[in-house]
């Protein structure tokens, strides 16, 4: 159960924690300790600006069992609507395996994903390729978050051995294939790792039934308003690039940065669609190719004959 909170103090409670708030500052820190020397509650700090706004709505949180057990996660619609039916709390879980904070809320029938957005069209991109059957489901959700199915499944990178027959890595090459020729077709680039990065970390989530999804759109584009791409854009574009990573640890500062994606921007401009799209097929065979080095090279022909045949069938 949750408390009981009015229409307009539920709504103060969504604007105050979506967008997430930045840091708050020490004043406030201090502000929020029961008493002088204690630790400031840990599920307290994202309902930050009410300290400013509704000092009682503030305290009566921070007493809020269920606020207590899960913070923030509380007011997101598909968590909320649970507690106000008398729904157990869900087991709240981080994940490290990707950018910002991940939250994993578990039910017995059913887990979710809470994250913050990483870009201004993420959630636009995620729920198309929820809705092509490539990533996630996606969920109401915040502003500046999104909500999503929790996607099962071991990332590729992971998957046993005794799994890896000829037959279920050509499956698993056939359903990214046309995962991205899906993706492709809809204007969108994926720009991002599939089978493995040169740690091995993959973003390709694989059931042993051979179904598989991507995960995490943070980086990906939307090609739908090329040439015309925004810094933001460009930004996401040039980030996977090794040069750029160099350049960043160099930058004299932000102004120098701007520049620098101001004539990058330019480049893509001048740069088909089609070439921008290719860099994802360049993606799956390197990744493809690191892959292979912890888990043999006996992976790549099954998986690259899958992966060609599903691919050019769409085209």
């Amino acid at each position: 159960m949750i408390g009981d909170y009015t229409p307009d103090e539920l709504a103060l409670i969504r604007r105050a924690i979506a967008p997430a708030p930045p840091k708050p500052p020490e004043e406030v820190i201090e502000a929020m300790r029961p008493a002088p020397g204690m630790p400031v509650p840990s599920h307290m700090p994202p309902f930050w600006k009410l300290s400013d706004l509704a000092m009682p709505l503030f305290l009566r949180l921070s007493a809020d069992p269920a606020v207590k057990a899960i913070s923030r996660y509380a007011f997101f619609p598909q968590v909320y609507q649970r507690l106000l039916a008398g729904q157990s709390l869900p087991q709240l879980e981080f994940s490290g395996r990707a950018r910002g904070m991940v939250g994993i809320l578990r039910y017995d029938d059913l887990a979710i994903v809470i994250k913050p957005l990483q870009s201004s069209r993420e959630g636009q991109i995620a729920r198309t390729a929820g809705e092509l059957t490539v990533g996630p489901g996606q969920l109401e959700s915040l502003p500046g978050y999104l909500t999503e199915e929790f996607s099962p499944g071991t990332f590729f990178t992971e998957l046993p051995q005794e799994l890896l027959t000829d037959d279920f890595l050509a499956g698993v090459g056939s359903t990214v294939g046309t995962m991205l020729r899906r993706l492709h077709q809809a204007d969108i680039y994926y720009n991002d790792v599939t089978f493995s990065d040169p740690r091995g970390r993959s973003h390709l989530l694989v059931e042993e039934n051979g179904s598989c999804r991507l995960i995490d759109f943070g980086i990906s584009m939307m090609l739908d308003r090329h040439p015309d791409l925004d810094l933001e854009e460009v930004h996401n574009f040039v980030r996977t690039l090794p040069m750029y990573r160099v350049f960043r640890g160099m930058a004299e500062d932000q102004a120098h940065v701007d520049r620098f994606l101001a004539e990058y921007a330019e480049k893509l401009a001048a740069t088909s669609k089609s070439e921008i799209i290719s860099r994802d097929l360049t993606f799956a065979q390197q990744g493809l190719n690191m892959a292979a080095r912890r888990m043999g090279e006996r992976i790549i022909a099954p998986v690259q004959e899958g992966f060609t045949q599903a691919y050019t069938a769409l085209g």
